[in-house]
């Protein structure tokens, strides 16, 4: 992920908007775990988006779903995760959805498509604001000619028929794509779906949040408080070399008063 960083400001300085692509992101046997897990999801779970003669399947409830619960929980939602996202995209504070509203799995079938957009911009479940978008694709061995491709424009195409295309991204086979949500962008669509009937266009989908919260101006923060307020925190294995990462190292400043 932080190798992808000079990919990201580059977009952002030409677009407006940083995003990249990276292929091969998980091993081959996780994603083709992920696709029978879509396929084969409990169907009383599916719900229907369509709007402006866009159509997509979803499905957000992976409690029964082993293998998107843990590389949601345990890889997409961890520290470990957050941290080189905010490496990459220079981005602090950035916070996941347990709750997957919007997120999760989706599926585009043969024939359908998603019009022009821009996608939401606030989380009214963890009153959060919407930062970055991200997808794995999921459907083994897609072909770049069966659509299904996201694509970046400057302007609403489905409107200003001039706005001029910026990329096209195939959603092929363990694919993963990440873009910045900026204010009122960035436009996209996915481009019609024209494969077998027996390959629907498949992803997994995992959005990410930053707090513009002010603390209470009334309890302003403060550490734990103790009787006293003497105070050390160091490394109990001070010979010990460590290449990890501590709480706290994303280059934020907390202004504590240690007086």
């Amino acid at each position: 992920m932080i190798s992808k960083k000079n990919e990201w400001s580059s977009s952002k300085e030409k677009n407006g908007f940083g995003k990249i692509k990276i292929d091969d992101f998980l091993d081959k046997e996780t994603v083709l775990s992920l696709y029978e897990e879509c396929l084969n999801a409990p169907k009383g779970g599916w719900t229907v988006f369509s709007r402006s003669g866009s159509r997509m399947e979803e499905f957000n409830d992976l409690i029964s779903l082993p293998t998107a619960h843990r590389i949601t929980y345990d890889i997409m939602h961890s520290g470990e995760f957050l941290y080189e996202l905010e490496q990459m995209t220079g981005i602090v504070g950035l916070l996941p959805d347990p709750h997957l509203v919007g997120a999760g799995y989706s599926i585009i079938r043969n024939g359908d498509n998603l019009g022009c957009h821009y996608d939401f911009n606030w989380n009214d479940r963890i009153r959060l604001h919407r930062k970055l978008t991200s997808l794995l694709y999921i459907t083994p061995d897609w072909q770049e000619e069966w659509g299904g491709h996201i694509q970046y424009y400057d302007d609403n195409i489905d409107i200003n028929p001039g706005a001029n295309l910026i990329e096209s991204v195939a959603p092929l086979f363990n694919r993963f794509v990440v873009n910045e949500n900026i204010k009122q962008g960035p436009f996209h669509r996915v481009s019609e779906v024209k494969a077998p009937e027996n390959k629907p266009r498949c992803a997994i989908r995992f959005f990410y949040y930053i707090s513009t919260s002010e603390y209470d101006k009334e309890d302003p923060p403060h550490r734990s408080t103790y009787k006293t307020n003497d105070y050390t925190h160091h490394k109990l294995h001070e010979e010990e070399n460590w290449s990890g990462h501590y709480v706290g190292r994303g280059g934020e400043d907390y202004d504590y008063d240690n007086s």
